[in-house]
């Protein structure tokens, strides 16, 4: 190899992190510069991370394991683990990543805060590839917030406009719940692991460790960080009833929501889950939980994708609800390896129609459907790009979406979970009535259009292409993948692509997944008379103000609000008041200690 592997993992760290540091630098000598110099790197970055890819999924049985001294004296140390799963995630941060920070070039040109952009791209991208390769809990929670700040800051980029403000606000806010969870989590899980194999602090926080001491850390413990865990994911991944974040995170520049909804933010909950499988797995109701949350967050964002009228949040629903399959495909027994295979296969293909839309809306200047029409006349190749897309995701065989949806089914029914495989099944219809939907509305039919439209740019074109034929051909790794699972005891099952295509079509479920497909095309045939009846009317209002959640969390906090105003007299703004006032309450901290250790 020309390069060796150590190598190559640090560089796939440091490319993205040198190069935000520099990207404002650079910006001095000149914009063009800046932004050329951002997406060498993320090549660059891309193109070390698929270097790793043929050592680590063909032949190897252990994962790649470095370390770097940070403070010996306290044994902290940054190590890295490296196997197909971290690696898998990784090329798709970096790949996704590359292809974003193209087409970023013709669609963010002339826009105010470049350098900005350009810095926190790359930053997201490191954070991301950071947060898969690292094996310290601790190190990864470090990661995992930085990429909640990236997103942050890149949903609300447009500062001037309140509504992106408020909805940078909303995604921070929201996932801090599932953050802080997490971090429990996290001190729960290493504080049982240092009492049971009598290791330090920092030993008890090595993920790959604690998955092969398993068995002798107490139940308790993995109970309670079991379900911590669980709660950060939901933040992280918009899970149920976490979920109301990831569509008002629309008001980003389209290239940064094919960035959270495909390469990074959403993805760290599904990983975070797929990681601490092993740990949790025999506990009591956990994967049960994993299946409900996942089956009716799928259910409940494909009813919302159907009734939505802006092109971003229908694909925003979308998301919603495929990331609902693959914790719901965690949650099955043996369901592993068809999650991780749907998160790859949904990356690509999300991210192709996210930047599809991109050019949709780059050239009509809206995002709502109603106002589009008639575009595969006036823009031939994004048409077709998004047709591949918008098909893999309904499940049209034999496009990707199609391959590792019926697997994520067929798992449900090899397992004998056949009441949340009706779910599932009956999302797979809906999924297929709102694609066609939104393919019909931005493409098919007659212009209801302003403005003349044209095709996109070269530099967003050619990621179009690239998605596209990833979307067509991504489905042909799944055997590497498996074996690669397998030979690293992440998985029981190792398959040729002989024998997943031999399997797929020995199952009966195969003939559902078709059947789902085409009882969504007459859904969406259907779908004006549905909405012509009373019945129908009140089930599409209800659905589209999203089942009362941001009306539930809106009162919250107004109660919160109208609770804190009532102490609002406390706060006097006199130094001599609130220094009174502080001592009196350490006084009276010091009296109730007394009286409860016993004094008198």
């Amino acid at each position: 190899m020309f390069l060796d592997n150590e190598l190559l993992v640090w560089l796939c760290l440091i490319f993205p992190f040198v190069g935000t540091a520099l990207v404002p630098v650079l910006a001095r000598v000149g914009q063009s510069i800046r932004t050329a110099f951002a997406v060498i790197i993320g090549f660059c970055t891309a193109g070390s991370v698929l270097l790793l890819l043929p050592d680590i999924w063909i032949g190897r049985t252990e994962g790649l394991s470095y370390t770097v001294s940070w403070a010996p004296s306290i044994g902290l140390v940054f190590s890295v683990y490296i196997d197909p799963l971290s690696v898998m995630m990784a090329a798709v941060a970096g790949g996704i990543g590359s292809l974003v920070l193209l087409y970023s070039v013709k669609y963010m040109a002339g826009q105010e805060g470049l350098t900005r952009y350009y810095a926190l791209v790359l930053l997201f991208i490191g954070s991301m590839i950071g947060l898969v390769f690292v094996d310290n809990l601790l190190v990864l929670y470090f990661f995992w917030e930085a990429v909640g700040l990236c997103s942050y800051a890149l949903i609300g980029f447009y500062t001037k406009d309140p509504k992106a403000a408020k909805a940078g606000i909303k995604a921070l806010v929201i996932t801090r719940v599932g953050d802080i969870a997490f971090l429990i989590g996290i001190f729960v899980l290493a504080s049982g692991a240092m009492t049971a194999l009598g290791v330090d602090f920092w030993q008890a926080l090595s993920i790959h460790s604690l998955i092969q001491n398993v068995a002798s850390i107490p139940l308790q413990t993995l109970s309670i960080a079991g379900f911590c865990f669980l709660l950060g994911a939901m933040g992280k991944s918009a899970q149920v009833p976490l979920h109301v974040w990831l569509p008002d995170a629309m008001e980003a520049p389209t290239t940064i929501s094919a960035l959270i909804h495909a390469a990074t933010m959403v993805n760290a909950g599904v990983y975070l889950l797929a990681r601490s499988l092993p740990l949790f797995m025999d506990v009591p109701y956990w994967m049960t939980a994993l299946l409900v949350v996942g089956g009716i967050t799928a259910f409940l964002a494909a009813t919302m994708a159907l009734v939505e009228h802006d092109l971003k949040r229908v694909l925003a629903y979308s998301t919603v609800s495929q990331l609902g399959y693959m914790v719901f495909a965690l949650g099955l027994v043996s369901g592993f390896t068809a999650a991780t295979f749907h998160l790859m296969s949904h990356a690509i293909f999300k991210a192709l129609l996210f930047l599809g839309a991109g050019a949709v809306i780059h050239s009509v200047g809206t995002r709502n459907m109603y106002q589009m029409g008639g575009l595969k006349k006036d823009m031939k190749i994004t048409y077709l790009a998004m047709l591949i897309g918008g098909l893999s995701l309904a499940g049209l065989i034999p496009l990707s979406g199609f391959w590792s949806k019926d697997m994520i089914l067929a798992t449900a029914w090899e397992t004998g979970n056949y009441l949340p495989l009706l779910l599932m099944v009956l999302t797979a219809i809906l999924t297929a009535a709102y694609t066609l939907r939104m393919i019909n509305l931005v493409f098919w039919g007659e212009s209801r259009r302003d403005k003349t439209a044209h095709e996109a740019a070269w530099q967003m074109s050619v990621p179009l292409i690239l998605l596209a034929f990833g979307t067509l051909v991504a489905w042909l790794g799944v055997g590497f993948l498996s074996r690669a699972y397998h030979s690293f005891d992440l998985s029981e099952h190792a398959l040729t692509l002989s024998a997943f295509l031999l399997e797929t079509f020995e199952t009966p479920v195969v003939w559902i997944s078709i059947a789902a497909f085409l009882i969504g095309l007459a859904l969406f045939k259907i779908r004006k008379q549905y909405a012509a009846n009373s019945a129908g009317e009140k089930t599409i209002i209800v659905a589209r103000n999203g089942y009362g959640f941001d009306a539930f969390y809106g009162n919250i906090i107004r109660c919160l609000r109208w609770f804190s105003a009532q102490f609002r007299k406390t706060h006097t703004g006199d130094l001599n008041y609130n220094i009174v006032g502080i001592a009196l309450g350490f006084l009276l901290l010091i009296f109730f200690l007394f009286l409860l250790g016993g004094g008198w």
